[in-house]
């Protein structure tokens, strides 16, 4: 099952999670104090600044809404970074695999889903994806310059505007922004060019190449200016996404034909 297709099917669910959210939470953290108490412990003991468990129940639940009532795959990622990489210390960044199980059976549980239920299909595909691509980035919060980590926006012919979007908001977190643009043909939107030109004088690296089809070139431009493992997102046909993640395995992409607010017209 595709991400997307998986994020979708989560949100049929969205409703009961709203009201079962909080069950669903204190549910998996019983579990965890019933099978893993030693591992909990060793936790707790590790973290600097260790939570009470209503907050971390409040937060998961939160979460869980969140995940449910979040159709843009884009969002959704920077929610899980930020949320999760910015902490302290992550219990989900520690004891993935721990979390995925007990985490997937008391939400089984709770919306009473048979083991072979497609949303239990989707919510593992998701909390997979989630998990690696934080697992990747993850390591930067040791260095200290997480806060820093360059973006890399790639879009595909009228995508433009929606990363342009993304661009915007990297920015003014100050981060070292490039918008790579991969198109058919000769940009007409003169409300994109100028959005360009003034993002251009915040500090924007911008990358537009003209071609018919992914080739050899793309690829090698792309490795090269993804040197130094930047936050990548890619928006554009399931094709075109699948495109740049093969080139730029094992680094993750954060996908989606996704359409950001107030997109320009291309």
């Amino acid at each position: 099952m595709h991400f997307d297709q998986a994020l979708h099917l989560l949100q049929t669910v969205g409703p009961e999670m709203e009201q079962k959210g909080l069950r669903i939470a204190s549910r998996f953290y019983k579990q965890l104090e019933d099978k893993h108490s030693s591992t909990l412990q060793e936790f707790e003991s590790q973290a600097t600044a260790s939570q009470s468990l209503e907050l971390r129940i409040l937060r998961l639940g939160q979460l869980l809404k969140h995940v449910t009532n979040q159709e843009e795959s884009s969002e959704l990622f920077k929610l899980i970074l930020l949320n999760e990489i910015n902490q302290t210390k992550s219990f989900i960044m520690t004891y993935p695999e721990i979390v995925s199980t007990e985490l997937l059976l008391a939400i089984r549980t709770e919306l009473e889903l048979a083991p072979t239920d497609p949303v239990m299909e989707a919510w593992e595909v998701v909390h997979h994806q989630l998990v690696e691509t934080c697992r990747h980035f993850y390591k930067y919060k040791t260095q200290g310059n997480w806060a820093r980590l360059d973006v890399l926006l790639v879009a595909e012919h009228h995508h433009l505007g929606a990363v342009i979007d993304e661009a915007r908001y990297a920015l003014m977190s100050g981060r070292k922004t490039t918008i790579l643009h991969v198109r058919n043909k000769k940009p007409s939107s003169k409300k994109l060019a100028t959005a360009l030109n003034v993002l251009t004088k915040q500090g924007l690296i911008f990358h537009s190449m003209q071609t018919e089809e992914w080739d050899e070139q793309l690829e090698q431009f792309l490795r090269l200016i993804s040197i130094g493992d930047p936050i990548t997102f890619a928006s554009g046909s399931s094709r075109f996404i699948t495109e740049v993640q093969r080139t730029l395995e094992p680094l993750p992409v954060i996908f989606s034909p996704f359409v950001a607010d107030g997109v320009l017209p291309s």
